[in-house]
């Protein structure tokens, strides 16, 4: 099972952390957070029950996920969550007061007795904050045009610690749904206690498929997990899998 996505995003010299994760079946939903600092600085849902009633399986809840994230990642880089951070740095908005009254300078019309005094001028209305939603949908109507890899986990087979794996991979692009050729993809495992190791490389085929078998060390402690990548002309791609 395909439990989520971590990245980090450099904008502007502060590093954003973006977590998207499958809630699963009970809640159905997938969730997005942005932090900064260890602190959460937006938020997005997408519940997908209309996804299971449709009779959509695995890949397509995936599908979502990494779009939802990579649709995150763009508004921080497109600068969507900037006014949300300097609100947060800020901790309160500062609030000016108003000038001091000065003395009326001797040029200034004074009006005649009796007479009623000029309205007072209106305050401007404030201007209304755009949700992240609204962020998120304007982002999206300008991505429509652009082409991005999107990456499935298609099939799998003992992916656990110590065993030996296969699966297959199937990259696609998200505009026209075409299979993406020639794919850069790779298996790397991470873990808690030891470094970082390459455990299978390969290219995607003439049906956006890359079949790849390998074997999975065996830890005697800590925790681990597979990072799958997949790098083309129109864009990078990334699954994890807990083991």
């Amino acid at each position: 099972m395909i439990t989520g996505y971590n990245t980090d995003i450099r904008h502007n010299e502060v590093v954003f952390h973006v977590q998207t994760e499958d809630k699963g079946l009970d809640y159905r939903y997938i969730e997005s957070l942005v932090y900064v600092g260890g602190q959460v600085l937006a938020s997005k849902r997408s519940n997908y029950a209309d996804l299971l009633a449709e009779g959509k399986v695995e890949k397509d809840i995936i599908a979502l996920m990494d779009h939802q994230h990579r649709t995150m990642i763009a508004a921080i880089k497109h600068g969507k969550l900037d006014a949300k951070l300097q609100s947060l740095t800020s901790g309160l908005v500062t609030r000016q007061s108003p000038p001091a009254a000065s003395a009326a300078p001797s040029s200034q019309v004074v009006p005649p007795a009796g007479s009623a005094p000029p309205p007072a001028p209106r305050p401007a209305a404030p201007a209304r904050e755009r949700t992240l939603d609204q962020v998120i949908l304007e982002y999206l109507t300008n991505e429509a045009d652009q082409e991005q890899l999107v990456l499935f986990l298609e099939e799998e087979s003992n992916l656990a610690l110590g065993c030996q794996a296969h699966l297959v991979l199937r990259t696609r692009s998200s505009k026209s749904g075409v299979p993406v050729v020639g794919a850069q993809v790779s298996v790397k495992m991470i873990s808690t206690v030891s470094d970082p190791r390459v455990l299978a490389m390969g290219k995607t085929d003439d049906m956006g498929l890359a079949p790849m078998s390998f074997d999975i060390p065996a830890i005697g402690r800590g925790t681990a997990a597979l990072i799958i990548t997949a790098v083309s002309s129109i864009g990078r791609a990334e699954l994890k899998h807990l083991l």
